[in-house]
């Protein structure tokens, strides 16, 4: 399945929780030859008092809220501008998050390709610095469908599934959840935990945190609540492992998660809070329950068959996605 034998592709993903590998491998399947230019978003890194200064008078006074991240993409632009000066030409570059990107690196890369695609995936508003990094790309693609309409020079694309993982994978729970300790979401996740496991079903649900105190009230419900979280791939495996994903939407951005398209790509039944999945052709209520939204009661649901959709979940692969962003 090489679609793009002898092409090479720079790309530039923050490291959370382990995603530049999956990128990687999935390019790399496709045929790809692939220049990584590292982001260790895990390293702490301290602007100087002088520049806090500066940033928290531009805060108050002037409402700009971005000095602060643009100083931090410059402390970590040495390694990368060191990476793209041994490159000497690219087919392609695939940046994820421009706004974490210094404007020199991104310079350099857009100089070091023929054709270069940024998707910002967390919503243009939280993070103010995404508008200045449009310039740098021939497309910029945002999450949050409201942005298109916002922002000038940005389309709207969804997230995916990668779909470089082997096809069978053997069940081994009935229910798979893991993500970040969020305030406005663990008492639905909380509630959802117990009614599964009233049910009677094999619940494994995740929590990563960082605040004893935050999670205290929560350690009766059946949750595991994590200082580590699972890689990506781990994440990707255990929903395959797993009849049913549960998907809590983060109310921040307006879009589907990852966990989602999962769902979809990998042939599992999905629970979720999110209404806008029903926008989506994929969407049939015997194999997606939406929280408080359903005709159907939750027993109701997990009695009925999972409804095979082949037709319409490729559209949504990986492969299908950086086919559509690069042309």
């Amino acid at each position: 399945m090489e679609l793009y034998k002898n092409k090479t592709i720079i790309l530039a993903v923050p490291d959370h929780f382990g995603l530049p590998v999956c990128f990687r491998k999935n390019l790399e399947l496709l045929g790809f030859t692939v220049y990584s230019v590292p982001h260790d978003a895990s390293k702490k890194i301290r602007i100087s008092h002088i520049n806090s200064f500066i940033h928290f008078l531009k805060k108050i006074f002037l409402k700009d809220k971005s000095y602060k991240t643009e100083k931090l993409t410059v402390l970590k632009e040495k390694p990368q501008l060191e990476i793209l000066s041994n490159i000497r030409q690219s087919d392609f570059a695939l940046v994820i998050r421009p706004d974490l990107f210094s404007e020199s690196v991104l310079k350099e890369i857009k100089n070091k390709s023929k054709f270069s695609v940024a998707y910002q995936w967390d919503g243009m508003k939280r993070f103010p610095l995404a508008e200045t990094r449009v310039q740098f790309f021939d497309r910029f693609f945002v999450f949050d469908k409201n942005d298109e309409e916002k922002y000038q020079g940005v389309e709207f694309t969804t997230n995916f599934y990668f779909d470089y993982l082997p096809e069978f994978s053997i069940i081994k729970q009935d229910v798979f959840f893991v993500g970040t300790f969020m305030k406005d979401r663990i008492e639905d996740i909380a509630f959802i935990a117990s009614e599964l496991q009233h049910l009677g079903l094999n619940i494994n649900i995740n929590i990563v945190y960082n605040n004893e105190k935050k999670i205290e009230k929560y350690r009766k419900y059946p949750i595991n609540f994590i200082k580590k979280g699972l890689t990506f791939e781990e994440s990707m495996i255990e929903c395959k492992s797993s009849e049913i994903v549960l998907d809590v939407e983060n109310k921040i951005h307006a879009g589907l998660s990852f966990r989602a398209f999962e769902a979809v790509g990998y042939k599992r039944k999905l629970i979720t809070n999110n209404k806008l999945v029903k926008e989506f052709d994929f969407y049939n209520e015997r194999n997606i329950y939406i929280i408080n939204e359903s005709s159907m009661s939750l027993e109701q649901f997990l009695e009925e068959p999972y409804c095979e959709i082949n037709s319409t979940a490729s559209n949504y692969s990986f492969t299908a996605w950086i086919t559509k962003t690069l042309t």
